[in-house]
Parts: structure tokens; C-alpha cells; sequence
């Protein structure tokens, strides 16, 4: 059901606030309650942020799997299509990354962690807008299965903070299901992201459709060297070890 116009903005900035201080709250339960491994010793605040990053990644991921299985004809109308379980999907998902971006800053870290930056600048500029005029949100929704990926990324780092063998089963396993959701959940995505922008959207005039076909490019390089530094790390390091290993 395609219903932009009767949704409630109120209630995306009633969720969005509601997120920031969910976000705020897991990261003092964290702090608290989880003792920091030895390995985060030195930085206790990446690790946290990352614990809560992995807890965003579960919860959207989750949720965003629910919206385009209940509603399935998303796909057919991403850029009209609005209900209020996707609509407050996005304003969740806008709290964190939100908290997130205040969070680095508050830790002095947004220059040190540019590239994160970049990346909660772009998201912010495309959220917001979505929340802020109720359209296209079913494609925020699209860009939003990244996060499926994110549970299995986010692990693979605590797993290392928590000194798994990288020849672990359980470390090997979510490795290669990183690798394959990467792909599916990332590139897809966003590949589809960048269809709806550049060649749907009638409501974008062309500054408005150039601006967002920008930001999803430069979305897809930053996604592109992710991936290259998890091939280099997980497949090529990996094997020149076992190489190395095998013949020591």
C-alpha cells in the first residue's frame, strides 16, 4: 500500500530519539556489564562501539528481512511504496546511526575514522531525507540489507578482539558466509539502489537525482575496498599461511 501522505513524521522523530537512547543505553550495559577482552584493552570505546554496531546490524537486518517478506510488492514500487513498519524501520535505523556518528565525535574520532565518517554522512543525507519527505523509503529499505552482511561482519571482528583461531570452524564458517553475504547484501543492494535513483524516482528533479546517484557511487567505492581488504585478509593471507604452515 503505497499511503506516503498519511504517514505521521511525529512518530519517525518520536523512534529516531527512542533509538539514540537505546543506542546509548546498550553502550553503558556494555561498558558495564561485559568485561572489555585483553586485546581491546588499549581502546575499550572500539570495542564497544563495535558491540553495539553488531547489535544495530541484528536488529535492522532482522527487521528489514520482515518488511520485504510481509510486504513483498516493495520491490515493484520502491519508490512509492510506504507503510509505517518500513517507514519506522528507517527512522530506527536513523537513531543509530545518529548515536553512532555522536559517539565518534564525542570520542574524538571522525577524522581518525574518515572512512566511517563518509559513510554515516551518506547514509544521514539519504535517511533523513526519506524520513523527512515519506518518499522513497522502501528504497532506503533496499540499502538498509546491508546490514544483513553486518551480522556476519561485525563478527568476524569480534571474533578477533576475542582471539579466535582464524582456523577456528566457527570463525572459518562465518568467513566465507561473510564473503557470500557480502556480495548478495552489499552489491546487490546497492546496485539496485542506484537503478531506482538513476532511472525511477520521477518525484527527483535532476540536481536532487544527481546528488543521490553521487552518494551511492561513492557508497559502492567504499564498499569495494571494504571488499578487497576482506579478500586480501581472509582468502589470500589466509591461504599464504596455510602455505606457509604446511611447508615449515
Amino acid at each position: 500500500k503505497s499511503v506516503g501522505s498519511d504517514v505521521d513524521r511525529r512518530i519517525a522523530f518520536l523512534v529516531v530519539v527512542v533509538s539514540i537512547v537505546f543506542f546509548r543505553i546498550s553502550n553503558l550495559v556494555t561498558s558495564k556489564y561485559i568485561e572489555t577482552p585483553p586485546r581491546a584493552a588499549s581502546d575499550p570505546w572500539r570495542w564497544r562501539n563495535l558491540f553495539v554496531s553488531w547489535i544495530h546490524a541484528i536488529l535492522c537486518g532482522s527487521w528489514d528481512i520482515m518488511c520485504f517478506t510481509a510486504y513483498p510488492e516493495m520491490l515493484e514500487d520502491l519508490d512509492g511504496h510506504m507503510n509505517y513498519f518500513t517507514y519506522t524501520l528507517v527512522a530506527f535505523s536513523t537513531g543509530y546511526f545518529i548515536y553512532d556518528a555522536l559517539d565518534m565525535f564525542f570520542n574524538n574520532r571522525l577524522l581518525q575514522d574518515w572512512g566511517v565518517t563518509l559513510h554515516h554522512i551518506i547514509v544521514l543525507i539519504c535517511f533523513i531525507y526519506s524520513i523527512w519527505t515519506s518518499y522513497a523509503t522502501a528504497i532506503v529499505c533496499v540499502a538498509l540489507l546491508v546490514e544483513v552482511n553486518g551480522v556476519f561482519l561485525h563478527a568476524r571482528k569480534l571474533m578477533q578482539i576475542f582471539q579466535f583461531s582464524f582456523e577456528h570452524k566457527i570463525y572459518v564458517l562465518n568467513k566465507y558466509i561473510n564473503l557470500i553475504t557480502f556480495v548478495i547484501f552489499r552489491g546487490g543492494p546497492i546496485s539496485r539502489v542506484f537503478y531506482e535513483f538513476a532511472y525511477k524516482c520521477p518525484a527527483f528533479n535532476l540536481p536532487l537525482r544527481g546528488v543521490f546517484i553521487f552518494l551511492t557511487v561513492a557508497m559502492a567505492c567504499i564498499n569495494v575496498i571494504l571488499f578487497w581488504r576482506l579478500c586480501k585478509s581472509d582468502v589470500l593471507l589466509t591461504s599464504r599461511r596455510k602455505y606457509v604452515k604446511e611447508n615449515s
